[in-house]
């Protein structure tokens, strides 16, 4: 009570204290109850506003280099014209307001206003279950972005349409995100756009990267294809509320190097409102760029190969050819037709045209064939490694009778050794030869040319091939007539152009067979980043021949022959010394009958220290002569342009 005898007392000063503390509480309690009562909506709105999205930000996609640097796959900006959802709220509520049913009520006057008969008529907004109420919603908001769609139309030259089931999931899901309403436009669209833009309407352009190909189809089957994928990859986060268009590789080197092309994606932290609406955006971490791959790949001679193969064969062949450095195991050209985009993807239109064209597929390393006569070179290396002499000759009456089975030789009547058989391509010398060898001494050479084996290529692309084991040919199923077979590249074996360019590059280089490479190294698109590039070491051995250099040049010899008076000469190019093989390989169906056939030309120059593998394959071709030899002829030109060391060498 002392307090208040204080005041009591006739002292103005504490009394104009104690008023001024007095009024201090009061405006204090008055505050807390504004807050606390008056303004709690308010507030809770504003928490409300205070929540946070993930979005993830894909990274810039690494470029695909031939091994000069020339740019084959990179990114490019991509334009859409996107609409703001978070700009149409009042829109949304006013088409729905609009688009709202309402009934009309009349009502009589009461009994007692006796003198006025007059009717009144009213309108009431019609009841409505919330099912019913979302639906409308939906059509307001539908109507609103369709509206504005029509009206760039006009002004864009074209008719945009909004798909209202992609409208309705984006709506629904990425609300914070802005809606493509026209996607990738070409300059003259941007240029429209930019002419006739409103600034009443809430559109605008945003930039996208788009994978590109700058030289269109070339070298499209070993490049691959990507994509648009935005999920997480290994070292990303998992978890994030909307996320950015992004690509992933599929098949080729954009799917076998995918993971050093992809990079990693970046957070984007999105402030949005109770409504869904984006309020504000800060990067949480940047995007971190994929790496550049550098092929072993020679765009000239590739380009070189595409345009000799389209034209002597037209657009539609069914070909491939593999160029190869038979001294280290690179591949300089991968060739696989028909050509396609590689933008496209497993549903577009040229992955479900004809059956028998299946353009999705890499002839050179994908499918299978018999190789017909390009396989006789390798029965005749074992054939000499096991004492053949090959100047001994073999009578050919123009046939050859296999038990009771009568096969014809295509080679004119007459005596051959093995030279002239390569050149001639007798059918009755290879099989002669290789029944008095042995089957399984032409399956343990075939076995150190890994036939029947994958090349280990990381392009997803790959068969392992045909070949019988040692079992399969010493069991009591196997039967002279399928040794015959084999010996002239038919029957019970199929390969493909990749491993009949690894087989003749070992047959150039002295015997020595390479693991194939694609891919020189992996480099930081940055150089100044510090970072270190990935080598892969060229001329991997996989595996020895182990034969006489004795036989091996008797094969040379043979086969400079064969381009020289035989039925390779149109491969022919002067100042360089060709060696090769011609091949046509009978295709039968289940009742043994010719449906088609594989014509082949493979051969390495030059003859005097060979460098260079070429393989040319063409279905339903006539012969390897006159259909693949003439390709390969345009390849060694090339070759020859760029490396002209190549040209007139003396002999080691």
């Amino acid at each position: 009570m002392l307090i208040l005898d204080e005041l009591k007392r006739n002292d103005a000063q504490l009394r104009l204290v104690a008023a001024m503390v007095a009024l201090g509480l009061f405006v204090l309690l008055a505050g807390l109850w504004w807050v606390q009562v008056v303004s709690a909506r308010k507030y809770q709105s504003h928490l409300e506003t205070q929540a946070y999205r993930t979005v993830r930000v894909p990274a810039e996609r690494g470029k695909i280099l031939d091994r000069e640097g020339r740019v084959l796959a990179e990114n490019a900006p991509s334009y859409n014209l996107n609409l703001y959802l978070d700009d149409l709220g009042s829109d949304f509520r006013k088409e729905y307001a609009h688009l709202r049913p309402v009934k009309i009520v009349t009502n009589s006057p009461p009994f007692w206003k006796f003198w006025s008969r007059a009717k009144k008529v009213t309108k009431q907004r019609a009841r409505l279950d919330s099912d019913q109420v979302d639906a409308l919603a939906w059509q307001a908001r539908y109507n609103v972005a369709s509206k504005i769609a029509s009206e760039l139309s006009s002004d864009m030259g074209e008719p945009l349409k909004v798909d209202p089931a992609d409208f309705k999931r984006h709506y629904a899901t990425e609300r914070a995100m802005s809606y493509p309403l026209l996607e990738d436009l070409d300059p003259a669209e941007i240029a429209r756009f930019e002419e006739h833009y409103s600034s009443g309407l809430p559109v605008d352009l945003e930039m996208e990267s788009q994978r590109v190909y700058p030289y269109g189809t070339t070298a499209a089957h070993l490049l691959g294809f990507v994509r648009k994928d935005d999920s997480s990859i290994e070292g990303e986060e998992a978890f994030f509320d909307y996320r950015l268009p992004d690509w992933r590789g599929v098949l080729g080197i954009e799917g076998g190097y995918d993971s050093y092309l992809h990079g990693h994606a970046g957070v984007e932290s999105v402030l949005v409102n109770n409504l869904g609406y984006r309020q504000t955006a800060n990067v949480w971490s940047a995007p971190e760029p994929g790496e550049n791959v550098v092929l072993t790949l020679d765009l000239d001679v590739q380009r070189a190969a595409e345009q000799s193969l389209l034209a002597h064969r037209g657009p539609n062949s069914r070909a491939a050819i593999v160029v190869m450095n038979a001294r280290n195991g690179d591949v300089l050209a991968m060739v696989s037709s028909p050509l396609i985009n590689p933008i496209y993807n497993s549903n577009s239109p040229a992955y479900l045209a004809d059956e028998k064209l299946k353009p999705q597929l890499n002839r050179a390393t994908q499918q299978n064939y018999a190789p017909g006569s390009i396989f006789k070179p390798i029965v005749g290396l074992a054939a000499l490694e096991a004492g053949l002499d090959p100047n001994a000759l073999v009578d050919n009456p123009g046939y050859v009778y296999v038990g009771r089975r009568h096969i014809t030789d295509l080679a004119e009547p007459g005596q051959y050794d093995l030279k002239k058989a390569i050149v001639h391509s007798s059918n009755t010398y290879f099989i002669t030869i290789g029944l008095r060898t042995g089957i399984d001494k032409i399956v343990r050479m075939a076995e150190k040319f890994h036939f029947g084996e994958r090349t280990g290529l990381t392009t997803r692309q790959e068969t392992r091939g045909i070949f019988p084991s040692l079992k399969e040919v010493n069991s009591s199923d196997w039967h002279d007539g399928d040794s015959a077979n084999i010996c002239i590249g038919q029957g019970a074996m199929a390969v493909t152009p990749l491993q009949m360019a690894v087989a003749y590059s070992a047959i150039a280089n002295g015997g020595t067979v390479f693991w194939p490479r694609l891919v020189e190294r992996i480099e930081p698109q940055d150089p100044s980043t510090g970072e270190t590039s990935t080598d892969y070491p060229s001329g991997l051995v996989r595996d020895r021949l182990g034969v006489s250099q004795h036989s091996l040049n008797v094969l040379h010899d043979a086969m400079l022959a064969e381009t020289v008076e035989g039925t390779g000469q149109a491969a022919q190019v002067p100042g360089l010394k060709i060696c090769g093989k011609t091949g046509t390989a009978e295709v039968m169906n289940e009742h043994n009958v010719r449906i088609d056939r594989t014509t082949w030309f493979a051969s390495y120059a030059p003859y005097e220290n060979p460098k260079y593998a070429v393989v040319v394959m063409v279905e339903s071709g006539t012969f390897g002569g006159p259909t693949c030899a003439p390709i390969a002829h345009d390849i060694y030109e090339e070759l020859l342009k760029k490396d002209p060391t190549i040209a007139n060498v003396a002999k080691n």
